[in-house]
């Protein structure tokens, strides 16, 4: 990431100095084009935060940290339940998916509403099977919840066990955390 910035500067650089060329030289204002790209270009680069923790993570991901994660949330489902019947938006559970290709996918759904022990959701994230329909309502029944979160108005995260598990997971294992991934667990309130 530290490459990618310093080349971002460098192609900022370079492309002032060809700006500066070009009208030195008088050259015709559509030579501007090659040096603005690389400005742009540049730009991208200089401000990229690296990836978030869900980019380096392996959908079939098992380890004791997010085991742990979904027992915890489970047990906390009480502290979730009335936000939902509130209807406070911003409601996520996680839950199995099986795909037409006979994967299990643990995804993300937007909640719209609880009744009878099911949830009404969304799904707020693309499967990774592409055969796997991704629009319309599904009920998810409360015993395949291994995750909620709650999306504050402030931007910060409450629940999340899982992603919380992940990023105890990671650093565990020696990952350093990029920028992006560092936002990302601050929003998380109880990490």
């Amino acid at each position: 990431m530290l490459a990618k910035r310093i080349l971002g500067a460098a192609a900022i650089l370079a492309a002032l100095a060809l700006v500066g060329w070009i009208l030195a030289n008088g050259r015709s204002k559509f030579s501007l084009g090659i040096p603005l790209v690389m400005a742009g270009m540049g730009w991208v680069w200089l401000r990229d935060e690296g990836r978030g923790i869900d980019q380096i993570t392996p959908p079939d991901l098992k380890c004791p940290e997010l085991e742990a994660s979904v027992a915890k949330a489970r047990a906390t489902l009480p502290q979730f339940l009335p936000h939902v019947e509130k209807g406070v938006d911003g409601a996520f559970v996680k839950f199995p998916l099986q795909t037409p290709q006979g994967n299990t996918e643990h995804i993300w759904g937007y909640v719209h509403f609880y009744k009878d022990g099911r949830f009404n959701v969304s799904l707020a994230n693309a499967p990774y099977d592409p055969q796997q329909p991704a629009d319309g309502r599904r009920d998810v029944p409360i015993g395949d919840i291994e995750d909620w979160q709650i999306m504050q108005p402030d931007g910060r995260i409450r629940g999340a066990h899982s992603l919380i598990a992940l990023f105890r997971y990671h650093e565990a294992h020696g990952v350093k955390l990029t920028p992006k991934m560092r936002k990302q667990k601050a929003s998380l309130i109880d990490a």
